[in-house]
């Protein structure tokens, strides 16, 4: 019985020790996300995508070679409409669904899918 009771005093001991000397930390810590809250108190939800955009331009002449905007929910239609729904990925040996990759996209919220910056053109599709 003195056994257990000397053993639980070094572990309660050495957890004090222990949580002393790491304390100054801590408190910096918290000081440092209490600041950045009250900086930032407002956290806004993901905005609600309503646009597909694609844009490549001409890097020569700075113009606009194609630019596209469509509502998201026609692109959605025209994913349901797809007689092939999962596109076939042959050097990964996958499928990828169309519908559901867009549903995943539209969760995340507006965002950039692809850039591609060439020596001719440059090539942008993202959400909005």
């Amino acid at each position: 019985m003195k056994k257990i009771i000397w053993i639980t005093i070094l572990v309660l001991t050495a957890l004090f020790l222990s949580a002393e000397f790491s304390y100054p930390f801590d408190r910096d810590d918290y000081q440092v996300i209490k600041k950045a809250v009250q900086e930032n108190p407002k956290v806004e939800p993901v905005k609600e995508v309503k646009w597909f955009k694609v844009l490549v331009v001409d890097n020569k002449s700075g113009k606009e070679k194609v630019k596209i905007t469509m509502p998201i929910a026609l692109v959605e239609i025209f994913a349901r409409c797809a007689d092939n729904k999962e596109v076939q990925m042959k050097n990964m040996g996958g499928k990828l669904n169309i519908e559901e990759l867009l549903a995943e996209l539209k969760k995340a919220g507006p965002l950039s899918i692809v850039e591609i910056n060439e020596e001719e053109e440059t090539v942008k599709v993202w959400l909005e």
